[in-house]
């Protein structure tokens, strides 16, 4: 076999995009029988799998089975350099596993299409960004013996440890609340 197809989306997550595609199409009654009693406000809840932390835990479970096989996928279909594969740790990078989503959904959309311009633009623009991007933030090293624990661990500790919260909260409150003596009216001679 030449080329190996794309991993379909399982039934829950085809669903979900299913259900996004009847909201961007407009159709009043569609969108209506969509989301039936809860009424229209109920469209702003569907979950979207480009974006899991809006996913159910469910959907969650059949979403991250299909992005690892989509991971699998590309790395048989287009990492032709060792430093293109996605890592087999890449569920616990944040980054890629909130950018492999999109991808994924991207590409099944482009798949559905029935002209090639989502395909060209997916391997134009989304397929080589995602992997520029992986590269970058990994490193040309970055797990590809074994997963490396996050090296920017200590300073992003830092980030949210009490001082420096309490640090940005006061600078926040100055810069909110002013004292009297400094306010300026707005008025100009």
């Amino acid at each position: 076999m030449i080329l190996l197809p794309f991993p379909r989306p399982p039934v829950a997550v085809a669903e979900a995009l299913n259900d996004l595609a009847i909201v961007r199409s407009g159709d009043d009654d569609a969108i209506a029988e969509l989301v039936g009693s809860q009424g229209p406000a109920a469209v702003h809840g569907l979950p979207r799998p480009w974006d899991p932390t809006t996913c159910s835990i469910e959907l969650r479970e059949h979403l991250w089975e299909w992005l690892d096989e989509v991971a699998g996928w590309v790395n048989h279909e287009y990492a032709w350099r060792s430093t293109s594969l996605i890592p087999p740790c890449w569920p616990r990078h944040p980054h890629l596993a909130r950018e492999l989503p999109v991808l994924a959904c991207l590409r099944a959309a482009a798949g559905e299409s029935l002209a090639p311009d989502l395909i060209e633009d997916w391997h134009r623009y989304a397929l080589p960004h995602f992997l520029d991007r992986m590269l970058s933030r990994l490193g040309d090293a970055g797990c590809r013996n074994g997963h490396t624990d996050w090296p920017a661990a200590g300073r992003y500790d830092h980030y949210t440890d009490d001082p420096a919260v309490t640090a940005r909260l006061e600078a926040f409150y100055a810069d909110t609340h002013p004292p009297a003596r400094l306010r300026i009216t707005g008025t100009h001679p």
